[in-house]
This record gives structure tokens, sequence and C-alpha cells, in this order.
């Protein structure tokens, strides 16, 4: 990593824009999806930050952006599915849509009663995908990563397996956290800026290497060894940092 701990620490509020990962990022993960929760201050703080940057904060993350307008609120653009789902963006067509989401219903009988079997685990629904977490059954991790495999077999082309941190998701193929920062990048409120990408997990490295690749900072959050520029210790660490900045 680079010596940027001065540039980091004195950031320049009015320069950078700022791209949020959630999980595991701005919020301590938890053993099912539907039990995070931002802290209220942390979400004062957002609400701060896209004030004084007018509007040049972002979250990407691999749920449903819908997902989180009770977690953030309304105000911040929140790009969903891993980029897939990107705010204002041209829907997908409903013919594909539909497609994809029948051929993961194919696939939701099965998974469910391999859950079933390993008391702690879960089955996370994304319509046009799905996630299997073992955060709370660590001997299930064998087999359910066989089970998305032999689901992406299942699927062919079109579809991608993604691994993660006590999860593996089967999502479509094709945008990634990298392609919608540099989308974001474009639009008027970001353009100009240099980006500054948090993020904890595999999935989250298209959207660091795309910072830097922009001229910005990649930040990795927690133990996960990822290519960045700096690594902060997790959530806790990321909200006193930005009260820090937001005081200075």
């Amino acid at each position: 990593m680079k010596d940027i701990t001065a540039e980091f620490c004195a950031l320049d509020l009015e320069r950078f824009a700022f791209f949020f990962d959630f999980d595991g990022t701005l919020a301590e993960i938890a053993p099912r999806p539907q039990d995070v929760v931002l802290s209220p201050g942390l979400r004062r703080d957002l609400g701060q930050l896209y004030l004084r940057t007018r509007g040049a904060v972002a979250i990407i993350t691999g749920r449903q952006s819908s997902e989180l307008v009770s977690l953030v609120g309304p105000d911040l653009p929140v790009a969903g599915l891993h980029g897939m789902d990107f705010p204002d963006a041209a829907p997908t067509p409903d013919r594909i849509v539909a497609a994809r989401v029948a051929a993961i219903r194919s696939l939701l009988p099965d998974l469910a009663r391999l859950i079933a079997d390993h008391p702690g685990a879960l089955l996370e629904d994304k319509r046009q995908g799905f996630a299997l977490h073992w955060r709370g059954a660590p001997e299930a991790e064998a087999a359910l990563t066989h089970a998305a495999q032999e689901a992406l077999a299942r699927l062919g082309d079109g579809w991608s397996l993604q691994p993660g941190k006590s999860v593996i998701e089967i999502r479509p193929a094709g945008d990634d956290k990298g392609t919608a920062l540099r989308r974001f990048l474009t639009l008027p409120a970001f353009r100009g800026r240099r980006p500054i990408a948090f993020g904890d997990d595999l999935n989250d490295l298209p959207m660091l290497a795309s910072a830097q690749a922009a001229g910005g900072i990649a930040v990795a959050m927690g133990e996960v060894p990822l290519a960045a520029d700096l690594r902060l210790a997790g959530p806790e660490a990321l909200a006193a940092w930005l009260n820090e900045r937001l005081a200075a």
C-alpha cells in the first residue's frame, strides 16, 4: 500500500466523491441481512456528507436497492445488485427479468431443502439471483458452495458465481460494482471529483480498482486481504473517521 495516511486524515471533502459498500463497511454484518442496522450517528453523518459534497455520495451494494431506503434514507443514491440496479437507469426489459426470475425460481425448492438440513444457514432470494449464507452454520460451507456451483452449471451462460465472506452468490453476469462507480462518475454531482471507495469483501474489488484507476483512493475494511491503498478495522473505525472529517 502506498503511504496516503496524511492525505486520508485530511481529506478535502470538496475534491472527492464517496462510494460505500453497505454490509461490513457501513454496518456490521449480522447473521441475517434483515438484522443489519446502521447506527443513528453514522446515518446522520452520511446525510451531512451528502450535503457537504453537494450529492457526491453513493452506496454500491449487493442487496436490492429498495432494502436500504429504511436504513440510509431516501436521499442517498444506491446502486443495488452489484450495480445492476442503478438509480434512474433504463430498466432491464421485462422479458429478460422474467426469464431470470423464472430460472432462479426453478432452483429455490432444492436450495430450500438443503438449507433446512443446515440449521443456521440462510437462503437469500434476490429474485434475479440468490445468495447462500453459512455464517450461522460454518460446517455447511462445502455443501452450500457445491450447491451454488451446481446451480451455475444448470443455469448456463449469462450467470456468474460471486464468493464472499461466509456467502456465495449467483447473479446475472455483466455489470459489477466497478461499472457502477464509473457510471456515477459521469453524473453531475460526481463529475470532476476523485473517487474514494470503501469495501470489505471480494465483490468490492472491482469498485476499489475503479477508484484507483480514476486517480482516487481504495480503502479496504476489515480482515479480508483486498488490494487497496489503506485499511480500516471496520464500520466503527469508518464512522469515527467520517465524524472527525465532518468536524474539521
